[in-house]
């Protein structure tokens, strides 16, 4: 939906300034938002035509129509792994690349997962080869909810890893061609735990000055809190 500045729905976009997508044959669910320069619109989260679900794209003109310059129609649909694949988040490249991160889940834990797509939807192949990299990072469950792009090219993702019975803060920082970025806490990857029980990161930013903020909530024993952490550029807690 797109609304005027006084809180109007706009009626030049899409019906009323509505649109409507059905992309799978199921259940579709948008995660992510982002405005192009040129006034597309893309949008990212999980789509289903079997079980389980898949990264899903869709791309819309700046009046709400489908972009048919973009995948098939306008719409992209990645399967990451045979199993559940998720995009939480939502990147724009200045080379107007896309890039998406969520997790996925093959037939044992859900890993940090990154998809990278050239401007006219099709998988980036320069991009860890195959235009798809999966991580895990803990020895349990790892969510990706976050993406930030630092002006270098690496892309930062923020989250939770979990080892089974409590979850941490999660970071993951990669180079330009989808490798773990190993001057980044040596492995590319940090696990900050922050409360007693289950800490959950939601967002980050990135300073100008190199520095990473990554927010969300943490269990003090009895309800969750508002949690926020920095980083240095190296990973380390500020």
């Amino acid at each position: 939906a797109r609304y005027l500045t006084t809180g109007a729905l706009d009626a030049s976009f899409g019906t009323a300034g509505k649109v409507t997508t059905a992309i799978g044959t199921s259940s579709d669910t948008a995660r992510a938002v982002a405005l192009q320069p040129d006034g597309k619109i893309v949008v990212a989260g999980l789509c289903y035509v079997t079980t389980p679900a898949d990264f899903c794209l869709a791309r819309y003109t700046a009046a709400g129509a489908l972009d048919t310059s973009f995948g098939t129609a306008g719409k992209v649909i990645t399967a990451i792994v045979t199993g559940h694949d998720e995009a939480h988040a939502l990147a724009l490249q200045p080379d107007g690349k896309i890039v998406l991160a969520g997790y996925c889940a093959g037939s044992g834990n859900k890993d940090f997962c990154l998809a990278r797509y050239t401007a006219a939807g099709a998988l980036d192949t320069s991009f860890n080869a195959t235009g798809k990299v999966i991580t895990p990072i803990g020895t349990s469950d790892d969510v990706a909810n976050a993406v930030a792009l630092q002006p270098d090219g690496k892309i930062v993702l923020a989250g939770y890893c979990s080892n089974g019975s409590n979850n941490d803060f999660c970071l993951a920082r990669y180079d330009a061609t989808g490798a773990l970025d190993t001057s980044f806490n040596a492995t590319g990857t940090v696990i900050t735990p922050i409360g007693t029980l289950r800490d959950e990161a939601n967002a980050v930013a990135l300073q100008p000055d190199g520095k990473i903020i990554v927010a969300g909530y943490c269990y003090n024993n009895s309800t969750d809190d508002f949690c926020v952490a920095r980083y240095t550029a190296a990973g380390a807690l500020d």
